[in-house]
């Protein structure tokens, strides 16, 4: 799997406890368990550490190729003919969001809430069904207006989705488009990996078209899981920002992420942001800093898009270990 070729490698993906996001349900959201215990970060575990956090950040912004021409009411995450198409959920949700905002809604009813609802067939093969609520009737998406798409093995450029990704629309201009997301029993295959997720995240992306694209992200809690690991983040924002021009992609992060299949749970920042170039695999400089138990922390650090150097400071107090090199594939094996 691609784990940050496109835009940003920072935040898992998808589940928050039913933060009441999209929908017209408004029903009270499920409270929020208590948080992890804190891993203590040591010489021997913060390369483990930081492969954990780095992973679960690329299962979320990994967005290369969510832009240009998209399919009406059904679009994936990216193409097989661009560098950088992948898993991400961010990227999925973008696609989804900007093709069904850019396409003009059926004559309907004029009664206030008039609901539109319409079923696609995917180019691969099964359906997706449109639904868009009209809470104020204006014949188009306004702020407030809910959207719901249910996959039903939608199969689109190579990625096969199950489940439920609906929006309730924050944001809606020229430059901005902004929801609440909320997969609900969702999952999304590649062939290669598989990703499901339940809950959601604030998603706004900002557009300059054919400069620049900016997706920001943030979240209470959030659960994915990634080929049956399973992480989660609480308390997460994230920024990624693809320049069309020079070809990269730029992204931070900040907040709490565990890994129940490993027993961590740790706090995580960009203490410099990723910046990778959309045909690398791999981010080739920025910093990420992880945080555990008694302040005690590892860093990673990019070399290139093939190296990384990661360091610990076992006692909280500033000083960290000496680096030691290890390649971006050889780090991303270490939790499995």
């Amino acid at each position: 799997m691609r784990k940050i070729s496109s835009l940003s490698a920072v935040v898992v993906a998808c589940t928050l406890a039913l933060a009441g996001c999209g929908g017209d349900d408004d029903s009270t959201p499920v409270p929020i368990p208590p948080q992890p215990t804190l891993t203590t970060i040591t010489e021997a575990n913060a390369a483990q550490v930081s492969s954990v956090v780095y992973q679960a950040a690329s299962v979320l912004f990994e967005v290369a190729s969510s832009s240009g021409v998209l399919p009406i009411g059904v679009v994936a995450s990216g193409t097989s003919a661009s560098p950088g198409s992948g898993l991400g959920l961010v990227s999925f949700a973008a696609a989804q969001l900007k093709a069904v905002t850019s396409r003009t809604l059926p004559s309907a009813s004029v009664a206030v809430g008039a609901v539109y609802q319409e079923t696609f067939a995917c180019s691969g093969g099964g359906t997706v069904t449109e639904r868009f609520d009209d809470a104020d009737n204006s014949g188009g998406e306004s702020i407030g207006d809910s959207l719901t798409l249910t996959f039903a093995n939608c199969t689109e450029e190579g990625q096969t989705a199950n489940g439920v990704l609906s929006f309730k629309l924050t944001a809606i201009s020229g430059a901005a488009i902004g929801g609440q997301a909320t997969f609900g029993n969702f999952v999304l295959n590649d062939g290669t990996d598989e990703i499901r997720a339940d809950g959601g995240f604030n998603l706004t992306i900002t557009q300059n078209p054919g400069v620049s694209e900016v997706y920001d992200i943030a979240g209470e809690r959030l659960v994915s899981a990634l080929n049956g690991d399973e992480h989660t983040l609480t308390g997460f924002s994230g920024s990624a920002a693809r320049d069309f021009a020079l070809g990269t992609v730029t992204y931070t992060f900040k907040g709490g992420v565990s890994d129940s299949s490993n027993g961590i749970a740790v706090n995580a920042e960009t203490v410099k942001a990723f910046v990778a170039n959309t045909l690398d695999d791999y981010p080739g400089s920025g910093a990420l800093r992880s945080i555990g138990a008694g302040n005690s922390q590892a860093l990673l650090e990019a070399v290139s898009s093939t190296l990384v150097r990661i360091s610990a400071d076992p006692d909280g107090d500033g000083i960290f270990t000496a680096p030691v090199e290890w390649s971006w594939s050889a780090l991303e094996a270490l939790p499995d």
